[in-house]
């Protein structure tokens, strides 16, 4: 029993640390002259600046026209602090 509560424990340090490190999101094309075309695929990101993103292509569309440099806190929606 106290070998799986110390894997679950673990497990819940390694699933915190993902969430806090922001990653670049991956952007094809980076010229400021040229708009991406996205896919139509909802696999939301939370940016940095605390707005969800339907997938990572909208995000870099959206680091492309603002020049932000808007990262990925993590996979899914974002949360407000107050809905945690």
């Amino acid at each position: 029993m106290t070998g799986k509560l110390f894997l679950l424990g673990l497990l819940l340090i390694c699933v915190a640390a993902a969430k806090a490190t922001p990653r670049t999101p991956y952007c094809q094309n980076t010229d400021p002259g040229m708009l991406m075309a996205c896919p139509l695929n909802l696999a939301p990101v939370c940016g940095s600046d605390g707005n969800t993103y339907a997938n990572e292509c909208i995000l870099c569309v959206h680091r492309q026209k603002t020049q932000a440099a808007v990262l990925i806190n993590h996979d899914g929606t974002c949360v407000a602090d107050s809905q945690l």
